[in-house]
């Protein structure tokens, strides 16, 4: 059984994981939303980009190229978003 008292060794590790599994949840979210919006909001794509680990970043590049492909006048601020993430 895993103690996460002050004097654990393990809490540390246990908080960061802990932390991460809310963080990876609430990319998630995000990133399900953007994907069904049609024209999703800048203040959830500044929370998803605040947020977005290293090993997470492919997807939210494969949601913003998508929305940019399928739209006939693509969001000038999407194609922005999407260079800023592969520089």
């Amino acid at each position: 059984m895993t103690q996460t008292d002050e004097d654990d060794v393990l809490s540390p590790i246990y908080d960061v994981e802990q932390r991460l599994t809310v963080r990876e949840k609430v990319l998630d979210l995000l990133l399900a939303k953007v994907e069904q919006d049609k024209y999703p909001s800048p203040t959830m794509l500044d929370d998803i980009e605040r947020i977005l680990t290293p090993w997470r970043r492919q997807d939210y590049a494969d949601i913003l190229l998508a929305k940019i492909e399928e739209d006939r006048y693509p969001s000038r601020g999407l194609i922005q978003r999407l260079l800023k993430l592969c520089s």
